[in-house]
C-alpha cells in the first residue's frame, strides 16, 4: 500500500471497504437492544456508511482524473502516429 494517498488513490480504497463492512455488518456486531440504544446504533452505522461511501466516491474521481484506469499510455496503440 502507498504512503501517498493523494498520488495514489487505489491506497484509500481497502480502507473505504472496511468501512462499508464494518457499516453493513453493524446491527450483526452490536446488537440493536445493546446499551447504546437503537437511536446512537442508528447514528453511528449511518456516519460509518456515509464515510465509506464518501470515500469510495472520491476514491472514483480522483482515479478518473489522473487517469489510473487507461488500459495503455503509449499513443501507437490506438493507430495515431507519434509526434516527432
Amino acid at each position: 500500500m502507498c504512503l501517498n494517498r493523494r498520488k495514489n488513490p487505489n491506497a484509500t480504497l481497502p480502507i473505504a471497504t472496511i468501512f462499508l463492512a464494518i457499516a453493513v455488518l453493524w446491527p450483526h456486531i452490536i446488537h440493536p437492544s445493546s446499551h447504546l440504544g437503537t437511536d446512537w446504533n442508528d447514528f453511528l452505522r449511518g456516519g460509518i456508511m456515509g464515510l465509506a461511501i464518501g470515500m469510495l466516491l472520491m476514491t472514483v474521481i480522483r482515479m478518473c482524473r489522473q487517469g489510473c484506469g487507461q488500459q495503455s499510455q503509449d499513443p501507437t496503440e490506438n493507430g495515431s502516429s507519434p509526434r516527432p
